[in-house]
């Protein structure tokens, strides 16, 4: 079964689970309520949503869902002779093997192989460690900002429900409405994971609630404002992610489930970020940096590394 959302989403307003940087809105009045804007972008979705289209490797304008019940990077994932795969070499610490989903995420990978063999991944940091979480870097700015996918601007979320957020997953960093530019995580949780239905039910409610909010948003605001865009973006990103988290909860196999109680992971991201890629090898300096000495981002939050985690290297490779 596939199914593809679509929608013009373009900037960040707030959203509960941010793996880069956040934006400030500043207080304005509030215009006239716009109810039919609202059932406009619905309409879009829902009309997006019965398409099957399959995913492409042009720069993506909207939210894209392909529900399936495929292997993906679930259980013992290895590099098959004609299977693509990226070597991060890390300072200090040694390299990463990773393979990549270009059938499954094919801008995902698009962007982080043409990227990579521009060689601008190179000397970039990890500027944000979680223990139990994710460490997240590549970005032009160093922080989490700055940079553009390779075609410029940003792309949106590519979510498969074949690729999870299985411990050593390689993930897209986005603003938390899923607009993707350049940077990217990997998963560093190792701990067991199970009732995953529960807690994609728990995500999905927290998503709703956010739906509720930018429709609020948006009932009271012209079209004409400043932030209304802002605001119908916050709307349609959360909308799109309650039904692909939905898509997750209805796509779980028992593949799925022994691959996060067996491995680990971060479920609650499923449907949230876009997966394109798994490792292979490296785990072990995955686990030394998520429990180096970390300080305050200068946001009040501990997960600035301490000394500089440099990538010396991104290189591409067909096995």
């Amino acid at each position: 079964m596939k199914k593809r959302i679509a929608s013009t989403a373009a900037a960040l307003l707030v959203s509960a689970l941010i793996l880069a940087g956040c934006s400030n809105n500043n207080n304005t009045d509030i215009g006239v309520a716009t109810d039919e804007a609202i059932s406009d972008i619905g309409d879009k979705i829902s009309a997006a949503s019965a398409a099957d289209t399959p995913m492409t490797t042009t720069k993506q304008e909207y939210f894209s869902l392909v529900s399936s019940t495929d292997a993906g990077n679930s259980g013992n994932v290895t590099i098959e002779p004609g299977d693509t795969y990226a070597v991060i070499s890390i300072r200090g610490y040694g390299d990463l093997k990773i393979k990549l989903y270009p059938e499954l995420a094919p801008y995902a990978v698009h962007n982080f192989v043409e990227i990579a063999k521009k060689g601008d991944y190179n000397g970039r940091n990890f500027h944000r460690v979680m223990e139990g979480f994710m460490m997240q870097g590549g970005s032009l700015g160093g922080n989490g900002r700055g940079g553009e996918c390779i075609d410029g601007g940003s792309f949106k979320n590519q979510i498969n429900t074949s690729l999870r957020h299985y411990y050593g997953a390689l993930c897209c960093a986005s603003t938390g409405t899923g607009n993707i530019s350049d940077g990217f995580y990997i998963v560093n949780n190792n701990v067991p994971q199970e009732n995953l239905e529960s807690l994609y039910d728990k995500v999905s409610e927290s998503f709703g609630q956010n739906v509720v909010l930018g429709s609020m948003y948006l009932n009271g605001t012209d079209e004409s404002a400043p932030e209304y865009s802002t605001y119908k973006d916050f709307y349609e990103y959360n909308s799109c992610a309650v039904e692909a988290i939905t898509a997750m909860k209805a796509t779980l196999t028992d593949a799925v489930k022994n691959t996060y109680k067996e491995k680990g992971g971060t479920p609650s991201l499923d449907g949230c970020y876009t997966v394109f890629g798994q490792t292979v090898e490296g785990f072990d300096i995955i686990d030394k940096i998520a429990v180096i000495d970390k300080v305050d981002d200068g946001y009040g939050n501990i997960t600035k590394p301490a000394s500089d985690i440099i990538i010396e290297k991104v290189e591409i490779f067909t096995a």
